[in-house]
């Protein structure tokens, strides 16, 4: 396809992508874990922030589709990609940017959208790593809106993991796949966010495994 314009073979990708997520979820059995801790997270709040590994969403993103939860994804081709993919299940885009201030006015939108009762969902290493460690977006935004963090990941029985940065997990078609909930997170206005951090990051390894 190199003839093909890049939007295009984005748009081509990116349908692929949810015609694989499609297959493999509807030839498999997920079961949900621990799927209480988000009914205990709004017990305290309406609605939640949701935390996981980038390389840790493939099923993710067929269990909260039409939700109407927000992400953000930059300009730059993977943000197209991944835009495309997240939109075709129903979640809402935010559009930011890896310069300062796209960055901020998507920060500040995301801000708003969750004050607003909306869900919100993170790749907490992602864009571009370091791999299995919390940046502290997630807990800034946490900390400004008082919203609960709800870590989530998810296992697969049979599965390749990709040699990449994020080492990205895809799972087979008719297999046995759990998407697990960890401990809701709460953030005070008084907490250090790189202790956050770490709580969060050890929470998300726990139920990575």
């Amino acid at each position: 396809m190199t003839f093909l314009p890049d939007k295009f073979k984005n748009k081509f990708t990116a349908f692929l992508a949810r015609l694989i997520i499609n297959l493999v979820a509807r030839t498999s059995k997920t079961a949900k874990i621990n799927e209480d801790a988000i009914a205990g997270a709004r017990d305290k709040s309406k609605n939640v922030i949701y935390a996981f590994w980038h390389g840790r969403q493939f099923m993710l993103v067929w269990t909260h589709r039409f939700q109407g939860v927000y992400l953000m994804t930059s300009y730059s081709r993977d943000g197209e990609l991944q835009t495309g993919i997240m939109s075709g299940f129903g979640y809402n885009i935010i559009r930011g940017s890896h310069r300062k201030r796209g960055a901020v006015e998507g920060t500040l939108e995301l801000i708003k959208r969750i004050e607003n009762g909306d869900d919100a969902a993170f790749a907490v290493d992602g864009p571009r790593g370091p791999a299995f460690q919390v940046k502290p977006g997630i807990i800034f935004i946490a900390q400004k809106t008082g919203r609960p963090i709800v870590p989530v990941t998810f296992s697969a029985r049979f599965k390749i993991v990709m040699n990449n940065w994020d080492r990205y997990c895809v799972p087979f078609p008719f297999n046995d796949c759990a998407v697990v909930y960890g401990r809701s997170l709460e953030v005070r206005r008084t907490d250090d966010i790189h202790a956050k951090c770490r709580e969060l990051e050890s929470e998300l390894n726990r139920i990575t495994g």
